[in-house]
């Protein structure tokens, strides 16, 4: 099938050719919700479906997609120092628990040779394995 695109002004066209398989669907469709089949083409060629061609301001639509993506370039902005700050800290978390560690081996080291009762550590513990990346709690 051989289809030809004019515009609503002016003396350029587009010409394409869609093979007959696709022109069929294209037609079906078209009956199947309702459409005239240069409705559907419309469709398929602009990406979408715009109910008032002749009011859709476009330009008022790309100064908001540029508002958009400055603000979310703002927002990278902001956001990309604070997720390194919390690399950073969570390392720094990681090593003390690290430190903290063998501390505590060495306290239990030095009471059982000094005949000292065991003391409990197991909360430490737990922020130790959660601060390590051990603990899969939330």
């Amino acid at each position: 099938m051989k289809i030809v695109v004019r515009p609503e002004s002016g003396w350029r066209k587009v010409t394409f050719g869609i093979p007959d398989e696709v022109y069929e669907k294209i037609v079906s469709l078209g009956e199947k919700y309702g459409f005239r089949e240069d409705r559907v083409l419309r469709i398929i060629l602009l990406g979408g479906f715009i109910e008032d061609e002749e009011n859709a301001d476009f330009t008022e639509l790309e100064k908001e997609i540029g508002r958009l993506e400055r603000e979310l370039y703002d927002l990278e902005g902001k956001w990309s120092p604070l997720k390194f700050r919390t690399y950073y800290i969570a390392m720094d978390n990681q090593n003390l628990a690290i430190q903290i560690s063998g501390l505590i081996a060495e306290n239990k080291r030095l009471r059982k040779m000094l005949g000292k009762e065991e003391r409990d550590y197991s909360e430490i513990e737990e922020l130790i394995h959660y601060y390590m990346g051990f603990d899969s709690r939330e």
